[in-house]
């Protein structure tokens, strides 16, 4: 009886022992995800740039609508359209986009390089998160133009009220891109220009 108990007693040590090492093995492979995903958090930048330009304009939801009906009115409402709620530029190679921004009413403003930094925290490759998208039609209202030695090397367009985007001329992953609170941080940064 009493080897029985030591034997029990043994048992009961080892078998205490392995789910120990079996907690600290998880949360040493929990710790390397996390640290990980920090990395990736600070992933690659969408554009490598020197300059942002910020274009914004100011229509009112119901103007916007409205767009699909005037479109086949004149030049100038359908390239309202087609920016506003379409999908131009379909690349950053449209020689005439940026002009075509303030003849349909976008207003311009210079993104301070103090600004740099978070902006491209914002637009750099990320783990998937939980993103928050809302039913609604977008209205790109927002536009941010990325430049390099005054060379446009990629174009954001965002939507605050949908928490939408179109962004092109980037090589990197922009899927997760507004996920998180990414919308509400760039939203910040930019009501400190032209809005």
């Amino acid at each position: 009886m009493k080897l029985i108990c030591i034997y029990s007693t043994l048992l009961f040590l080892v078998c205490c022992k392995n789910p120990k090492k079996q907690v600290e093995e998880s949360f040493t492979k929990e710790s390397k995800l996390i640290n990980k995903e920090d990395n990736l958090k600070a992933g690659k930048s969408f554009f490598n740039f020197d300059s942002i330009e910020y274009y914004n304009i100011d229509i009112e939801e119901n103007l916007a609508m409205a767009l699909s009906e005037l479109q086949d009115k004149s030049e100038l409402d359908k390239l309202r359209y087609d920016i506003i709620i379409g999908e131009v530029p379909k690349s950053i190679r449209n020689p005439n986009f940026i002009n075509n921004l303030i003849k349909i009413g976008f207003k311009k403003s210079e993104i301070k390089s103090e600004d740099f930094k978070n902006i491209s925290q914002l637009f750099s490759e990320k783990p998937e998160r939980e993103g928050i998208y809302f039913a609604c039609i977008t209205i790109f209202r927002d536009i941010l133009i990325f430049k390099k030695n005054k060379k446009v090397v990629g174009i954001a367009k965002i939507c605050f009220d949908c928490n939408q985007n179109q962004i092109i001329g980037s090589e990197s992953n922009i899927d997760n891109f507004g996920q998180g609170d990414d919308y509400e941080k760039l939203n910040t940064i930019l009501l400190n220009y032209n809005r």
